[in-house]
């Protein structure tokens, strides 16, 4: 069944604000307790998905028009509510939710049951790439980065994927932090994303504390830029293969945050179309049209400078499950009370680090890493900076 959920029609939000405090005082509902149990046999690899970035700073393949889909039975009515006192905002399932800003915008928005039954334990928004797979992303098997679902089935989270805007060669993308990205859009697409994250921290009654972003490509440089501009909102990012400008927009982009922020970054060493030694991003026609990047390890040192880590070495691991794919999968921890989580997927180009969608080997995104699944690494990572 498809069902679209106007902006008008959603339900008061209050309740759930008032159901985290009851929470609280009560130390926790049984429910509750039970997904944190579910959470901790998470492996430290997670699962691999797959998908490739192609040329157009693409973080994975598929189109992505479908509307809504819900997942059955009446969790959508209520269910576990209390006779309908506190329902829930949003039905369980997909709904698209028509966006009041600028000329109208659109967010992809899962529920799974679990969060019908109570408060979810967080919101991850997710950022799709550049070149036009757009909300095909949350697709389950098109893209790695609808494994964030698998998470949300498990864990009792809610993921939002919002969508980009229109670039100039048509394709949907992100207007990022880039100054020198000559086919971004003139949409405020920081602007947006605020009021995504704005209306579902209400609607669901979610501090900042269990709000979460992670992106691929395009997605990963836009989280970088959220991150930048507005990093009250979030307590923590991931990204996959996605830098930091080398020519950044003047402003909080251009200017080293004084607020930490726990950050994710994983990256495929042998990534040209993000050049992990930096330059210019898929710049298959040459001209640089979508500006330049800083490299891999020079955003990971901008995070430890802004995390204040430059000082301990890291603790590193390496990951082998796949033995066929590109290479082995590096983790370095650099430990403090703002962690950095650095991973490097050796031998491996721009598809998404996975192992339920598996992304061929081209020319221009290079050879996926197999070893871990994206979607699961960020979750681990998140999950520790949940409040008790």
């Amino acid at each position: 069944m498809f069902r679209m959920q106007p902006t008008s029609s959603r339900k008061t939000p209050g309740v759930w604000a008032l159901a985290w405090v009851l929470l609280a005082a009560c130390g926790g509902s049984a429910a509750a307790e039970g997904q944190r149990t579910a959470g901790s046999d998470s492996s430290d690899t997670g699962r691999d998905e797959g998908s490739a970035d192609g040329s157009s700073e693409s973080d994975g393949s598929g189109s992505g028009d479908a509307v809504s889909e819900d997942t059955g039975d009446d969790a959508s009515d209520g269910a576990g509510s209390g006779g309908g006192a506190m329902d829930p905002p949003y039905p369980a399932g997909v709904t698209d939710i028509p966006i009041q800003f600028g000329s109208g915008r659109r967010a992809r928005l899962y529920v799974p049951a679990l969060a019908m039954m109570q408060p979810p334990r967080a919101l991850i928004v997710v950022l799709h790439g550049g070149g036009g797979e757009g909300l095909g992303v949350s697709e389950p098997g098109n893209h790695p980065l609808a494994e964030f679902r698998t998470v949300a089935d498990r864990e009792g989270v809610v993921v939002v994927y919002p969508e980009g805007s229109a670039t100039r060669d048509g394709r949907l993308g992100w207007t990022d932090c880039r100054s020198d990205n000559l086919q971004a859009s003139s949409d405020d697409d920081l602007g947006f994303l605020r009021t995504v994250v704005e209306l579902l921290t209400i609607d669901y009654g979610l501090p900042a504390e269990r709000v979460f972003m992670a992106g691929g490509s395009n997605g990963a440089q836009m989280t970088l830029a959220y991150a930048a501009v507005a990093p009250e909102s979030i307590a923590a990012i991931a990204t996959s293969n996605g830098n930091l400008p080398e020519n950044p927009l003047p402003g909080p982009c251009a200017t080293e945050p004084s607020q930490p922020m726990p950050a994710l970054i994983a990256h495929g060493s042998a990534d040209t179309v993000m050049p992990f030694a930096g330059g210019c991003v898929a710049n298959l026609g040459g001209g640089c049209s979508r500006g330049r990047v800083v490299g891999a390890e020079a955003t990971r040192d901008a995070y430890l400078r802004r995390n204040g880590l430059t000082g301990p070495e890291p603790v590193n691991e390496t990951f082998e499950s796949d033995p066929n794919d590109a290479g082995t999968a590096d983790r370095f921890l650099y430990d403090g009370i703002h962690p950095v989580v650095w991973w490097r997927m050796n031998g491996a180009g721009h598809p998404i680090a996975s192992q339920v969608v598996e992304t061929a080997t081209t020319a221009i995104a290079g050879a996926q890493n197999r070893d871990v699944e994206f979607a699961e690494i960020a979750w681990i990572f998140f999950a520790t900076r949940l409040p008790e």
